[in-house]
């Protein structure tokens, strides 16, 4: 505490056990802390005063007296610190938030102006479907870009709110690394770069998972990779699913380039949100900053370690180590044991991870490296009265053209022997190619045991004579179905696409119109209803719980399809919590939107 006679003080504090110096005390203030404390004794109102005296904070609290003012010195350092931190966190939150509006406003614009742009030029095309058509495929790809933006802002918000949620099912590791490899090959392809996919043991192919999430992640490292490798580069997928014990594997996965790289400095903010490297290579290039924080946060909450190196003009490489259940992969066909197959493959590597998986499946295998080599199995194979029960061939094979090798060896073989060929290349650029060389069917690469298992039983004994066929659209001819949507070009649109299908639709612009239309109509009038979830008046979630209470026979069983923008799990559950069959997410994928209408509706027509 302080007393002040005239201009003396004797100055007191809670910490320390003799008085301090008044006059060192005094001329050791600033001078605003000085100016500031001399109005805090004369009862100027104003912001609290925090006065230094050495490495200690002090707070002076005045109590005026009839003839001298007394004031007390309270210690407020850790206080004051703690508070300090704080207020610094939430500034460059600030900052960073407001340079990411900036960013983000930038960076929305720019796919904006291009549709914008793009659809005035459609609309003042007369007599050019063509044009029209070239500006369609660019607003596609913008109105794509924006979306990815929208979604890493969400991603980012629910992140920091812990409202994600990972939803761990059974999951094929084959079905989920080939629906990676459909969207980085072409990615890689686009901008000029070689893909290498590196696959290592795969211990067990059915694990427990989230497989949304952890594409998303597996995708936003790819995609990073390809954005910041200049055209010619390299990036390489290693994929490998360890064992870890007590029913337990290790996904192991490496993503590799040789682009532009990060330094040093940046390597230690790089999963901080909002973040991108401040040099000219990078800001050419569009992003939020965001997909990396989101990559680090959801690989942590599935349990996961996710660890990098780069170096600047070098490239970059992230690996990723995450624990899994282990499922249980079913049994081959024991059909297939005992099968002779003839595998034509030049490529070492390739040719070791078939005749291995065909060993485990209980086949044996003789092995062509080249065109030659093919013809002198077949001729022995005539000679010695054996035959083969599958051929497996590779796209390219030594000293041959392929097709023309594979016309011959079809007229040599007959038509029953099942012909399958073993590639990574998009089937339908190359099925018209190939059937007319004599194949009868695909096997997608990387080589997986019980795909190559279920591809070979389809075709046993000359079967099936296509491993994949291609879907057909759904026809929904002869259905009625009720769309709620308060959006007047959503209702367009959403009708423009189904109705092309075959079906008949009826329209509700709220969901208590929707209720009201099926409450009038009679039982069994409607096949299905679709119902939008953010509606006025009364929302989808709310419309559908009345149609489940009405008194009528259709109102329990009638399929409703919630067809929204909310996309998180968490909405998921609530649609079928009020009693909705399926959840679509917008923007649509209108096979994915006809199929869910026939799955449903199948048996329902009179």
């Amino acid at each position: 505490m302080a007393f002040a006679r005239g201009s003396h003080a004797l100055i007191y504090h809670n910490s320390a056990a003799s008085p301090l110096n008044p006059e060192a005390f005094f001329e050791g203030l600033t001078a605003p802390e000085a100016e500031a404390f001399a109005a805090a004794l004369e009862g100027s109102p104003g912001a609290p005063v925090f006065l230094h005296v050495g490495e200690e904070i002090y707070n002076p609290l005045p109590v005026p007296g009839d003839s001298a003012v007394c004031c007390l010195f309270q210690q407020v350092t850790v206080y004051y610190n703690r508070t300090r931190d704080t207020l610094d966190q939430a500034i460059m939150a600030s900052q960073a938030k407001t340079t990411f509006l900036s960013e983000m406003s930038h960076d929305i614009r720019t796919p904006m102006g291009a549709i914008v742009g793009l659809t005035d030029i459609a609309l003042a095309q007369e007599g050019s479907p063509t044009k029209v058509s070239e500006c369609l495929e660019k607003i596609k790809v913008a109105s794509g870009h924006m979306m990815s933006l929208l979604n890493e802002v969400l991603d980012m918000s629910r992140i920091e709110s812990g409202r994600v949620q990972i939803q761990a099912e059974p999951t094929n590791i084959a079905d989920l690394l080939h629906e990676i490899l459909i969207v980085a090959k072409p990615q890689a392809a686009s901008g000029g770069l070689q893909f290498v996919l590196d696959m290592g043991r795969i211990a067990c192919e059915n694990l427990t998972l989230d497989a949304v999430r952890l594409k998303q992640v597996c995708l936003n490292l790819l995609s990073n990779a390809v954005k910041y490798t200049p055209k010619g580069g390299r990036v390489e997928l290693s994929f490998a699913v360890l064992p870890a014990g007590d029913n337990t594997v290790t996904m192991h996965v490496q993503v590799k380039d040789n682009g532009i790289g990060m330094s040093r400095e940046f390597l230690m903010k790089l999963f901080t949100p909002f973040e991108r490297e401040e040099k000219s290579s990078v800001h050419r290039i569009q992003g939020t900053g965001l997909g990396m924080t989101i990559t680090k946060n959801l690989v942590e909450l599935m349990g996961g370690q996710i660890q990098v190196e780069s170096e600047t003009d070098k490239g970059s490489c992230f690996t990723l180590d995450i624990p899994f259940p282990a499922g249980s992969d079913p049994e081959p066909d024991s059909s297939l044991k005992g099968c002779r197959v003839l595998l034509l493959d030049s490529d070492e590597r390739q040719a070791g991870l078939t005749l291995a998986l065909l060993e485990e499946l209980g086949l044996s295998c003789d092995l062509a490296s080249s065109a030659d080599d093919a013809v002198m199995l077949v001729n022995d194979s005539g000679i010695m009265g054996t035959e083969y029960q599958f051929l497996l061939t590779a796209d390219k094979l030594q000293g041959a053209e392929i097709t023309i090798l594979l016309s011959e060896l079809r007229g040599r073989l007959g038509p029953q022997l099942p012909i399958l060929l073993l590639t990574a290349s998009d089937w339908s650029q190359i099925e018209y190619v190939f059937t007319r060389s004599g194949v009868d069917g695909f096997i997608p690469l990387p080589l997986f045991k019980s795909k190559l298992a279920q591809s070979l039983a389809a075709h046993l004994g000359g079967g099936s004579r296509q491993a994949i066929a291609e879907p057909a659209r759904c026809d929904l001819s002869g259905l009625r179905l009720l769309l709620a949507e308060d959006n007047e070009l959503n209702r367009e649109i959403a009708g423009e696409l189904i109705g092309d299908a075959g079906a008949e639709i009826d329209f509700a612009e709220d969901g208590q119109q929707a209720v009201d239309m099926f409450t009038e109509s009679l039982p069994g009038t409607y096949d299905a209803i679709l119902m939008d979830v953010q509606m006025p008046v009364m929302n989808g979630l709310e419309a559908t719980a009345r149609l489940r209470s009405l008194q009528r026979p259709d109102a329990k069983t009638v399929p409703i399809i919630a067809m929204t923008a909310n996309a998180f799990v968490e909405d998921v559950k609530k649609s079928l919590e009020a009693g909705m069959n399926a959840h679509l997410s917008k923007p649509l994928d209108i096979d994915k939107v006809l199929s869910t209408i026939d799955g449903l509706t199948r048996g329902r027509q009179t």
